[in-house]
């Protein structure tokens, strides 16, 4: 058995048919149909029912691909470590997270883990909604951290955390008494401040806004604080963000009529599925998702 034989038998599954497979895979259908043949015989068994039009996976053949699959991604894992080590490159940890994350999830275990392979460099670029998974999907980041928006069949996530976001403003910014609940019609005419998508290929739109409402955007949350405090404007925030001027009374909380003024969001480690990981990127994730991390 070869990892040649395995890359084979997986393209016909996933490509649906072995002509298909033989195309992908820029060989010609005899060769293609030998090497899946080869496996079925090392283990006598039949891979593929081909009773029918395309080939059907028999229940062996269904067990055999997930455990091919498995296989082949360990092994692209581990060249890409040999030829790390080859080159002499300083390893590296990528992480793309969510600006919601200004205290980051798991800090401690992340501390940790750097102090657990001092030779390692970290990289953490923070981007808002469709930039997060962005990097995944360019390759720029290992992993990533953030909320649902976007996630998919693509994506393999786990829950590390929770952010309680909740609606603010200066104080006697809004012409409501406190404890009042506050109308669309009077927050409609005032500026809605939000964080620009970072994304560049798919930007998702905001789910969080009044429909026919007035937006400004910034770029970071810090920015957004700072409109805030100046009374420019109102907006959603992370409620660690604004502990202390909630405190002291420089910002206000305000429930608004039929909309999401407070709510806790579930924040994900999150990896693409079938695609191989750094040694190092690995680790990060067990090292994540231990008990202590949550």
């Amino acid at each position: 058995m070869t990892n040649e034989q395995l890359r084979t038998f997986i393209a016909v599954v996933e490509q649906g048919s072995f002509r298909a497979a033989a195309t992908s895979l820029f060989k010609t259908q005899p060769s293609v149909s030998a090497s899946v043949k080869a496996l079925e015989d090392k283990f006598t068994i039949s891979l593929f029912d081909r009773s029918s039009y395309r080939p059907v996976l028999t229940p062996e053949g269904k067990a055999f691909y997930q455990q091919s699959k498995q296989l082949i991604k360990q092994t692209s894992e581990l060249e890409m470590f040999g030829h790390q080590l080859a080159a002499g490159e300083i390893p590296a940890l990528t992480l793309s997270m969510s600006a919601m994350c200004t205290s980051p999830p798991g800090l401690n275990i992340i501390k940790q883990f750097c102090k657990n392979h001092p030779e390692m460099r970290l990289n953490i670029n923070t981007q808002h909604l469709s930039g997060v998974l962005e990097q995944l999907l360019l390759e720029k980041s290992d992993l990533a951290i953030g909320p649902h928006t976007g996630l998919d069949d693509r994506y393999e996530y786990v829950e590390i955390s929770q952010i309680k976001m909740i609606t603010v403003t200066a104080p006697d910014y809004l012409p409501v008494k406190p404890n009042e609940e506050v109308s669309h019609k009077v927050l409609r005419s005032l500026p809605h401040i939000l964080i620009s998508d970072s994304g560049s290929v798919a930007p998702f739109d905001h789910v969080n806004v009044l429909t026919g409402g007035q937006r400004w955007y910034v770029n970071d949350y810090q920015m957004k604080k700072a409109l805030l405090l100046a009374g420019m404007g109102w907006a959603r925030i992370p409620a660690h963000i604004v502990e202390y001027e909630l405190d002291n009374g420089c910002l206000v909380q305000h429930q608004v009529e039929n909309f999401n003024s407070q709510n806790l969001v579930p924040i994900y480690l999150i990896r693409l599925k079938n695609q191989a990981v750094s040694h190092l990127a690995k680790a990060f994730w067990e090292e994540m998702l231990q008990p202590e991390s949550s």
